[in-house]
């Protein structure tokens, strides 16, 4: 479905991306990994022919450089920002997208719908949540059903519980057989939702191969604090079960639990299911730059 091949660019004397080869298929995600400044919007940049490049790259036998308005007509993108006019609703984004893309406008409604949008389709695009603004730009790049998704830092800025639906909705559509590549630089992201991992640093690859395999060496380690309201008793055994051999302390309502940043997700998706309702919560986690490469964690959190 995408065929790189020795992708390389240039600016000037400086090498941005070196080289970079893979083969993505039917129904497989391929997550590309790397700090700020690896090459990771390079590689997307010349994945859309957006800009000239050496080596070659084909979406569907589609050659980017040769014919790169066909061969874009079979990629849904999701930018990072997506740039939607704020004033707009919904349903109103969803329709001037879909005339863009020369789309029915039942398509679009559908679209609103599919993306758990429609009690929202009045709302002003403005006033969405960054999940609901995510997934309404998930949405509109699988309009006219392209058979590759390419997603630019799809998690950057959503807090866990948007986090996780963006990966629920990147799963369902492997299953739907679609080919994504998603980059990201979180690597406790990567085994849940990925099949392969390319890993770049200073524009070369570093890693090309099982994404399990990957996340079984790499992951970095994570400070998960939860506010439960009472409820921390009947938590606790629940997280050790989660993460054997994880640590699970308290410090004054909260509970600190210290685990692998993979299984962080895992932790408040188990409590959530049993019906525990995370009050608040805020993580100390290691982004791959501190897990690989050995500078200073980031943090993040969310209510």
């Amino acid at each position: 479905m995408l065929n790189a091949s020795g992708v390389t660019k240039r600016y000037g004397k400086t090498v941005a991306l070196e080289g970079a080869s893979f083969d993505l298929a039917a129904g497989r995600v391929l997550a590309v990994i790397g700090p700020n400044g690896a090459g990771k919007t390079t590689l997307i940049k010349c994945l859309l022919g957006l800009v000239k490049f050496e080596g070659r790259v084909l979406v569907e036998g589609v050659d980017v450089a040769r014919d790169g308005r066909r061969a874009r007509s079979r990629i849904g993108y999701l930018a990072q920002n997506p740039a939607f006019h704020p004033d707009l609703t919904v349903a109103e984004t969803a329709l001037f997208y879909a005339d863009l893309k020369g789309v029915a406008g039942s398509r679009a409604r559908a679209a609103v719908e599919s993306a758990g949008l429609a009690e929202h389709a009045e709302k002003r695009v403005g006033d969405l949540s960054g999940g609901m603004r995510q997934r309404l730009a998930l949405a509109l790049a699988l309009l006219a059903d392209p058979p590759v998704l390419v997603l630019d830092e799809p998690v950057a800025g959503l807090d866990i519980s948007a986090r996780l639906e963006l990966r629920r909705l990147v799963q369902d559509q492997r299953a739907q057989g679609k080919a994504v590549l998603l980059s990201t630089h979180w690597l406790e992201d990567v085994p849940y939702i990925a099949d392969e991992a390319l890993v770049l640093e200073r524009g070369r690859c570093v890693y090309l191969g099982p994404a399990a395999e990957f996340g079984a060496v790499s992951a970095p380690a994570s400070r998960l604090y939860l506010r439960l309201n009472g409820h921390s008793p009947e938590a606790i055994p629940l997280i050790e079960g989660v993460v054997p051999g994880g640590i699970v302390n308290r410090s004054g309502d909260w509970l600190v639990v210290s685990c692998r940043a993979a299984d962080k997700a895992r932790v408040v998706e188990n409590l959530v299911g049993a019906g525990i309702k995370v009050l608040d919560f805020r993580v100390e986690e290691t982004s791959i730059e501190a897990g690989l490469f050995g500078t200073a964690p980031a943090k993040d959190g969310g209510e």
